[in-house]
């Protein structure tokens, strides 16, 4: 909304017309995005669990599974949209850290990472390549080249993952699991209650009874007998001797007690002896739905299938009422649900961190023919043997030939927050360029750089993108930065390429913060981290690869 409000006040003010922003909707490298996402999401799928578990095996050493994690993610990303596989990675690093008695925090960051250095490497890895190449595209320009993403992306994914393998176990914090916090101290998080043989609940639904919009509770599981019964239905009916377990306010419990519902604090305690197998946890990601509404204005549990027991925030356990909650983006969930709930789920609104189902087949050749038929057609249209376009559509053929995905998957796709972000950004992109601010700014930079070494300019430019793209996304931060690296390179009589590089290069090093990239926001709720957690193994990670991509540019393009 931010995004596409100050493109419409360029539009009022005249600074640019409304084709401007329309121009976006027709941009090649912007629909290619789209394509990709739905390409990647096939090859996903058709992979599936048995390809990472023949690469992750169970007695690698810690230093061994982080390394060899980063270098087939970093791969992966390459030629794969980058969320995606994060969001199919974290259950199985999460499950590998846990079988082997080790913190996932410790693997989370250098999952993340990994994948936007590898996303470097090619001109498809990550959207601000394409954003970028389109945006010279349009103004007329020769489209940037294979070799100008790969050595340097080598480079940087070379020395970045060798930073991380040698110092993720020393700088990164040795969190305990949410999910592992919760059943040590399971009567902190929820509260048993047993139904008397006299209560004039028994016979009501849980509606009728009351039950469904407690103040400061939130029914999340009964037991009858040996059965469990998650994510109770408001119809359900009430019989004597049910168990009711609480979450939320647990002090609050007392209140419920004394109301004459006839309900008591069990002599002897089932909580522990129930196990809770079906206890889970998920994490909101960027773009959800889900953000900024509460639990009950969006209906979850009948929506899903699942009980909230508790949110994480930052690390910290959310003490507000847990109904009342307001979720937001990297708040991790801790769900008591249904076998259902993954089918129930969009991973574009809430990525289940649980691996669930039986491990699948190893990878075979006949069965993941689609995944090789895709990647092949993709490295086809990366080194330049056909169209990158045509390569992706054929892709995607493939995929719903061999009933990969679906008609009803592609549209899901068409992800429209980003759609409006990465139209209007360049939108805003023009009107820096119109109004004459870049060309302003690029004035006074050039009286300062007169005389001196390109050195000194690509510095600047580096610097100021990664401000930006801290504050904003790298989509967005390339887009706005593109009119000014145009106008500095027009000005110092120098080749653009290489300050196209930079920008590209500057707006994908968010490793300080989680907020820039989307991976990073995506493990920041699962690895229990902190926001200073970032930023003191992503600085020196920053000022490597920052030193890294300026010298080769300098000595590369000079």
């Amino acid at each position: 909304m931010a995004f596409l409000g100050v493109a419409f006040l360029f539009i009022l003010l005249q600074i640019i017309q409304i084709e401007d922003l329309l121009l976006g909707l027709a941009n090649k490298q912007i629909i290619l995005i789209f394509l990709l996402i739905i390409l990647t999401s096939g090859i996903q799928q058709n992979l599936g669990k048995g390809f990472f578990f023949s690469v992750f095996q169970k007695n690698l050493s810690a230093f061994q599974f982080r390394l060899r994690m980063m270098l087939t993610v970093s791969s992966l990303s390459s030629v794969l949209n980058n969320t995606p596989v994060v969001a199919f990675m974290i259950p199985f690093v999460k499950n590998w850290a846990e079988s082997n008695n080790y913190s996932a925090s410790k693997f989370l960051i250098p999952l993340s990472f990994a994948t936007i250095l590898g996303g470097m490497i090619t001109l498809i890895g990550t959207s601000t390549n394409l954003v970028l190449n389109g945006l010279i595209i349009q103004s007329g320009l020769p489209s940037l080249l294979f070799s100008d993403f790969l050595y340097l992306g080598l480079i940087v994914a070379f020395f970045g993952i060798i930073y991380l393998t040698i110092f993720s176990e020393a700088l990164l914090p040795n969190h305990t699991a949410s999910k592992a916090k919760v059943l040590k101290d399971l009567h902190e998080y929820l509260v048993e209650t047993r139904i008397r043989p006299d209560s004039p609940l028994i016979g009501k639904t849980i509606e009728e009874a009351g039950l469904r919009h407690l103040k400061e509770l939130f029914l999340v599981e009964l037991k009858r007998g040996d059965r469990v019964i998650p994510a109770v239905s408001s119809e359900r009916l009430l019989q004597a001797n049910d168990y009711l377990f609480f979450a939320g306010n647990t002090n609050a419990i007392l209140n419920l007690i004394n109301q004459k519902y006839g309900l008591e604090l069990p002599e002897e305690s089932h909580i522990q002896s129930n196990g809770f197998s079906s206890m889970t946890e998920a994490v909101i990601p960027s773009g959800s739905v889900l953000a900024g509404s509460t639990l009950k204005q969006l209906n979850f549990r009948d929506r899903f299938k699942a009980s909230v027991i508790s949110v994480y925030r930052k690390g910290e356990k959310v003490k507000e009422n847990l109904g009342e909650t307001q979720l937001k983006e990297g708040d991790l969930l801790l769900l008591l649900c249904a076998e259902d709930f993954e089918k129930l789920v969009s991973s574009k609104d809430l990525i289940s961190l649980t691996k669930s189902g039986e491990i699948e087949g190893a990878f075979s050749f006949k069965k993941n023919l689609p995944s090789i038929l895709g990647i092949s057609v993709l490295l086809l249209g990366i080194f330049g043997a056909m169209d990158l376009f045509i390569a992706a559509l054929i892709g995607i053929v493939f995929m719903l030939l061999f009933r990969v995905i679906n008609l009803n998957q592609v549209r899901e796709a068409i992800d429209l927050d980003l759609l409006t972000i990465l139209v209007s950004a360049l939108a805003i992109g023009v009107a820096i360029q119109k109004s004459g601010t870049s060309g302003f700014l690029v004035e006074n930079l050039s009286l300062l750089l007169e005389g001196k070494s390109p050195l000194l300019g690509i510095s600047i430019l580096f610097i100021v993108t990664l401000g930006l793209t801290s504050l904003i996304t790298n989509a967005a931060a390339v887009s706005i930065m593109f009119p000014i690296a145009y106008e500095l390179g027009m000005q110092s009589g120098l080749p653009l390429t290489p300050f196209f590089v930079t920008i590209a290069f500057a707006a994908s090093a968010d490793f300080m913060t989680p907020i820039g990239y989307q991976t990073n926001l995506m493990v920041f709720g699962p690895g229990n981290y902190r926001f200073a957690d970032y930023t003191k193994i992503g600085l020196p990670l920053t000022l490597i690869y920052g030193i890294l991509v300026i010298s080769f540019i300098h000595f590369y393009y000079f």
